[in-house]
């Protein structure tokens, strides 16, 4: 991510006020399908953003890396965490996600990814689900909108696809 990209996303961050309560990924809360969870384990949560899905998944038992290219996100998460009393349970990191995911973070139990559009690490996403693994991708699209704004793709042209494994 350009170094102007993480500034304005800090920007963003550092105007938002407020706590940050734990949240379930909205993907997992439309599809009642929070069954589909393991009970415990590694959590990876993807551009996580002030951290609610990080909260909730640290709330349900996971040990969870976040990463994010804001500082300041970053900064609140770990705040947020400390708060919460799942400072033990969360590890936030800066990273640029152009870059990729490091190899050296592991496999994982549960991979969340919120409204960040990142089709090349998609397959990144597979390889690092540790077997029986959850990854709860939710991207932004056009389908059912009125205005769907310029950043939204039209849902089913090529924009994502089902990537399964045995």
């Amino acid at each position: 991510m350009a170094h102007g990209d993480a500034a304005r996303w800090d920007d963003r961050y550092r105007d938002r006020a407020g706590e940050i309560e734990p949240a379930a990924p909205a993907a997992l809360v439309a599809s009642e399908r929070a069954d589909l969870l393991p009970t415990a384990g590694r959590a990876l949560d993807v551009a996580c953003g002030l951290g609610a899905q990080s909260l909730w998944l640290a709330e349900q038992g996971f040990d969870v890396e976040a990463i994010d290219a804001s500082g300041e996100a970053v900064r609140r998460l770990t705040d947020e965490a400390t708060r919460h009393g799942l400072d033990q349970r969360i590890h936030a990191t800066i990273l640029d996600l152009d870059r990729g995911i490091p190899a050296s973070l592991g496999r994982f139990d549960v991979i969340v990814c919120q409204l960040f559009r990142a089709p090349h690490l998609y397959g990144t996403f597979v390889e690092r689900l540790a077997p029986g693994g959850v990854a709860i991708v939710t991207v932004l699209s056009r389908t059912g909108a009125a205005d769907p704004g310029r950043r939204c793709p039209v849902a089913g042209q090529g924009q994502t696809r089902p990537v399964l494994r045995p």
